[in-house]
């Protein structure tokens, strides 16, 4: 029996499933993304995140082989697969890929009783989305991430991390930064990073208020991981190369993330008191 958690994201994959495959049907996708199995992914989100949150440490993956029927091979085929290069990582093709799941994500939402519109039309590094009152006005603000590649290694660059809760990636350069600044010194409501992780393992909706993410980002100086640049992170203009890509990386701890029932909470909590 799904949790509550598990079931509302069940409900999401089930809302868009249709219409993102259409949009990827061009892309090389791991065969279970989009999906979620209750009994498989239902234990992976139980035992790996559930039963393991607000710990200060967490289990290796392997250690879960034995309690999780298939994990042992899914691990497998999940290296196999995110460690071949599937792409250049075109930086536009990534924002027209983000913009899709917004939307996607906001419908969702809409189809709860909870109104949405764009977050960042007057100020473009603001969150993406705004949830709005029952004025019609800005509640808080959301900034939506859709994660499907698990950093496989980085037990080995990040000691005491593991991929499938240290894979929560936000890029730190710039526009965290001017993100940042907004969201500390114009927005007067709560923001909230949203991860929608779509591992071969992990599958559901996290998040983290803006406070803490903020926090854990000056707890480790702004950067654990610097990745390779990419010829997909250049745009050709009449000034030569410009990269338009950030490389430096934190990995938010997904075992001190809300889960997707306590954000739908958090939003109505919000729209009430505004």
């Amino acid at each position: 029996m799904p949790s509550k958690s598990q079931q509302l994201y069940l409900n999401l994959v089930g809302y868009s499933r249709v219409r993102l495959g259409q949009f990827l049907q061009k892309c090389p996708l791991f065969p279970t993304q989009l999906e979620f199995n209750i009994e498989f992914n239902g234990a992976c989100v139980s035992l790996m995140y559930d039963e393991q949150r607000n710990h200060e440490s967490c289990l290796p993956r392997q250690s879960f082989w034995t309690l999780i029927n298939g994990l042992k091979e899914t691990c497998s085929q999940c290296w196999n697969f995110y460690l071949n290069p599937r792409n250049n990582s075109v930086k536009f093709l990534d924002v027209r890929l983000g913009k899709q799941f917004e939307k996607e994500f906001m419908g969702f939402l809409e189809s709860m009783g909870i109104k949405t519109e764009r977050g960042d039309i007057e100020e473009k590094n603001a969150p993406d989305i705004a949830v709005l009152s029952k004025a019609a006005e800005p509640a808080c603000y959301l900034e939506l991430k859709y994660l499907t590649a698990p950093y496989v290694k980085v037990h080995q660059f990040v000691k005491g991390r593991e991929c499938y809760e240290g894979s929560t990636t936000l890029d730190t350069g710039k526009k965290i930064a001017a993100q940042r600044k907004i969201v500390e010194t114009k927005i007067k409501k709560p923001v909230f990073y949203v991860y929608w992780l779509d591992y071969p393992c992990i599958k559901g909706v996290f998040f983290m208020d803006s406070i803490s993410v903020y926090k854990y980002i000056d707890s480790v100086h702004g950067v654990e991981w610097s990745r390779r640049q990419r010829s997909g992170d250049f745009v050709t203009t009449s000034e030569g190369k410009l990269n338009i890509a950030q490389v430096k990386k934190v990995y938010l701890p997904l075992l001190f993330m809300g889960d997707f029932a306590e954000l739908l909470g958090k939003l109505r909590e919000v729209i009430e008191k505004t």
